[in-house]
């Protein structure tokens, strides 16, 4: 999709937010960045800050929700400015994560009904986050209209898209909230890069060894980060993701499995064997 910018001069008479996510490496963890900006008959700007706290292991998409689920909540919570929100015309929330505008219309309208199943079979990633944000949308819809927007991001120029993206860097140095998917992550052996896709599901039998574990609660299904351990394989080394029904497999342990045939919906069909239990 081509995008324009959003006008990113804070209308008069709305309630304009300027959101950011960020994601840090080393450990990772997540922050998000919150302006509000409200401009009176006379053209003047009242801006203020929301700094919040960080997210250990939260990714980009996942920042870049939750600062949108963040301000909504926010904007409706009894500590926020009742009097600016009454005289507001209409709230307009600008974001520059693609990710959340191209998706919006998907989770109000198509995930719900495919029980958060994309067309194909896999599960839609972030799919609670993605709940939250359509109830906490609809909610305010019910007394405000609202707008959720793309505009470019702090190289624009606009000082309130600067002020959310240093926000949310601030916020990503300080996490102290738990990650928002329950479940754990150990050190890979591989010094190949985690990349999706990387492994061919061909029906095959692997040695992987469990790199990281993820319930999804929306779709009650299991993701796993592997890594390859069959040398004789020609993906020996790499390190993908994959999905599956059981519970049971656990981070650092080596197990011996089959695997589908389907690349959109890679997936442990069978487990066959636990060869090394934990190394820790």
């Amino acid at each position: 999709m081509s995008y324009k910018a959003s006008p990113v001069i804070p209308a008069e008479g709305a309630l304009s937010v300027f959101v950011d996510g960020s994601s840090l490496s080393g450990p990772r963890r997540g922050g998000v960045g919150i302006r509000f900006v409200y401009v009176d008959r006379d053209g003047n700007e009242i801006p203020w800050d929301s700094p919040k706290p960080g997210v250990q292991r939260g990714t980009n998409n996942q920042m870049e929700l939750l600062a949108v689920i963040t301000a909504l909540k926010e904007i409706q919570g009894r500590r926020f400015r009742t009097d600016l929100l009454q005289l507001a015309t209409k709230v307009e929330i600008y974001t520059d994560s693609q990710y959340v505008v191209d998706n919006l219309n998907r989770a109000i309208f198509e995930w719900p009904k495919n029980k958060w199943m994309k067309k194909g079979g896999p599960p839609v990633r972030n799919a609670e986050l993605w709940q939250d944000l359509v109830r906490e949308l609809v909610r305010l819809r019910r007394i405000k209209r609202v707008e959720i927007k793309w505009a470019r991001g702090h190289s624009s120029g606009n000082p309130h898209n600067k002020a959310a993206d240093a926000l949310a860097k601030e916020s990503a140095d300080l996490p102290v909230r738990p990650q928002l998917v329950p479940g754990t992550i150990r050190r890979k052996k591989s010094a190949e890069l985690t990349e999706r896709g990387s492994v061919g599901m061909l029906g095959q039998r692997l040695k992987i060894r469990i790199v990281g574990a993820d319930y999804l609660k929306p779709q009650k299904i299991n993701e796993y980060r592997y890594e390859v351990m069959s040398p004789r394989s020609a993906y020996y080394g790499k390190v993908d993701f994959a999905y599956s029904e059981d519970a049971g497999m656990r981070p650092t342990h080596v197990y011996l499995v089959t695997m589908n045939r389907d690349q959109s919906y890679p997936m442990i069909a069978k487990r066959l064997l636990e060869i090394t239990k934990s190394e820790e």
